[in-house]
């Protein structure tokens, strides 16, 4: 593994609040090993974030709010096509029993760069026809040159998979890091030579291109070849249509919720939405990173070798990431405002109250994020997809409804109210799989409506 002191650095505060996880276990057992990777993750994501924040800042003094508007109808779009032909390659990798062998990697990296061809050719496809919708003429260009990370992206190494199955995040997080730096040092650039929401297209092209290129490099013992091996490919396929099912259910309710409030509000106030959503993620992503890099190969692995010692491992992570989360979540609540007014030019002011309400809308999706790792780790994907299809149907119904009685404000606050009757509906089945946790979940909606509460009364 690759070392760093900057990253060491950084990544050392977090390693308190994981050790509370591991319960200061050998570094060799799952617990530890789960404890070091969420201490690279946090480490990392905190310099992911901090370069995203101050890129941010940059970029909005030489761009206006339009583009950044554009950008993110752009990439509301790309991830829709990623997600609707998701076959859980990753994690399937990491779940499987083979997930190791050299045919059955070699199997999932062709069906990969097979797919992200497959991408390309439709985002380019649909392009023109988009940019006739939102009346944009530049999408499609914009689309068309976006597009091409799905295809270079479809080379990635197969080994970042077998990294994460391994809880191997150091190498990991240095690739990322790598990767944004270099994508960040081009949009800006190019940001003050353009003036344009093309210095943020060639950004993130160059983004991809470093990513794949350092993950072949840097991450070695695999030596890739294009091979369909029949056993493989209906294993992947297996498990994959049921990942490729919750995954457009999962755009349909995350960013395909986006593309529609793009529909009701014009590009500026998109951008300024963009913002507020780049802001309130942080706490957010924080903890769903934790829970999908380090949760699921960790409950996978426990389930593997020890079924029973499942619902302990979940409780315990589930515990210590909410209590990291809901902090941050606390935090940022009380500050968002000030915040924004403070880093921002007065554009972008109006962002400070939908940050608060994005985040606390979101916040209970963190409650039910272990929950649905843990269907994954038990091969429960048929009621996986069903809390999928729930969320999606009721966020476009929040967010359809919200606005016709409250604005934007009230879409953001539509999906807060579909999130938590989606973990009403979680609760029997937890209960029936003796993994429910009222104590945790309970606590955790407390806090939730604490702070929705003080934000009401004092903002």
């Amino acid at each position: 593994m690759i070392s760093d002191p900057y990253l060491d650095r950084i990544a050392r505060p977090f390693a308190r609040v994981m050790r509370m996880v591991s319960g200061g276990s050998d570094p060799g057992s799952l617990s530890g090993r789960a404890a070091q990777s969420g201490v690279w993750i946090g480490g990392g994501f905190v310099i992911q974030r901090v370069l995203q924040l101050g890129s941010n800042l940059i970029l909005t003094r030489l761009l206006f709010p339009e583009a950044f508007g554009l950008m993110a109808l752009a990439t509301i779009f790309l991830v829709g096509i990623n997600l609707f032909s998701d076959l859980g390659i990753k994690q399937a990798v990491i779940r499987d029993e083979r997930g190791s062998e050299q045919t059955f990697l070699n199997t999932a990296w062709t069906i990969q760069v097979i797919r992200g061809f497959i991408l390309f050719i439709i985002g380019a496809g649909l392009a023109y026809p988009i940019s006739l919708i939102y009346d944009q003429p530049i999408l499609f260009p914009l689309l068309v040159v976006l597009s091409t990370t799905a295809f270079i992206l479809g080379f990635a190494s197969i080994k970042m998979a077998t990294a994460e199955r391994d809880l191997d995040f150091r190498t990991l997080t240095l690739i990322q890091l790598s990767g944004q730096i270099l994508s960040i040092v081009t949009m800006v650039i190019l940001a003050f030579l353009w003036r344009s929401v093309w210095a943020l297209a060639v950004g993130n092209l160059i983004g991809s291109l470093i990513t794949v290129a350092l993950g072949h490099l840097l991450l070695r013992g695999h030596q890739h070849r294009f091979r369909l091996e029949r056993k493989a490919v209906d294993t992947l396929v297996h498990f994959g249509k049921w990942i490729f099912l919750s995954s457009i259910l999962t755009y349909l309710g995350g960013e395909g919720l986006r593309a529609i409030q793009a529909g009701y509000v014009s590009p500026a106030e998109f951008g300024i939405l963009a913002i507020a959503y780049t802001i309130a993620a942080i706490p957010i992503d924080l903890s769903l990173k934790l829970t999908a890099s380090v949760g699921l190969p960790a409950l996978s692995e426990a389930s593997r070798n020890n079924p029973e010692s499942l619902k302990r491992v979940l409780g315990k992570f589930r515990k210590h990431v909410l209590i990291l989360a809901l902090g941050l979540v606390s935090a940022l609540t009380l500050v968002s405002e000030p915040l924004i007014e403070f880093l921002y030019d007065e554009r972008y002011h109006a962002a400070g109250p939908f940050v608060i309400a994005i985040m606390l809308s979101t916040a209970i999706t963190l409650i039910l994020a272990g929950y649905n790792n843990a269907l994954l780790t038990l091969g429960k994907s048929q009621y996986y997809l069903f809390v999928m299809t729930t969320t999606a149907v009721g966020r476009i119904f929040g967010t359809i409804l919200g606005f016709q009685f409250f604005g934007i404000m009230g879409m953001i606050i539509g999906i807060g109210v579909a999130n938590l009757a989606t973990l009403a509906l979680m609760w029997p089945k937890m209960h029936s799989l003796k993994l429910l946790d009222l104590k945790i979940d309970m606590a955790a909606l407390a806090v939730i409506a604490s702070l929705i509460l003080i934000a009401t009364l004092w903002f």
